[in-house]
């Protein structure tokens, strides 16, 4: 969960053109284990924004490297609120 929060912390920093902040984190789908070995690939993409706040949905997928089959391992949607130095809602750039 560490590492869901963190790619869709980046996005949202890159989008948002600041610093930015969790607001909630819904719905998370464990549908697959990731073994021990595999190559985890989290993809996160904006969904919808707002005048402060990102929608970000993160999907983890990961791969057996010899056989090169890939597992969905999870999704969840993230929403990021914009604040500024002081810890204040800005708007986004």
């Amino acid at each position: 969960m560490k590492w869901i929060d963190q790619a869709g912390y980046a996005l949202a920093v890159r989008y948002s053109g600041g610093y930015a902040v969790t607001k909630f984190v819904d719905n998370i789908d464990f549908i697959n284990p990731i073994h021990i070995g595999d190559l985890v690939i989290i993809d996160a993409e904006v969904i919808s924004c707002g005048k402060t706040s990102i929608m970000i949905k993160v999907v983890v997928t990961s791969e057996k490297l010899i056989s090169k089959n890939l597992a969905k391992n999870c999704n969840c949607t993230i929403v990021f609120v914009a604040v500024d130095s002081l810890g204040n809602k800005r708007n986004l750039s």
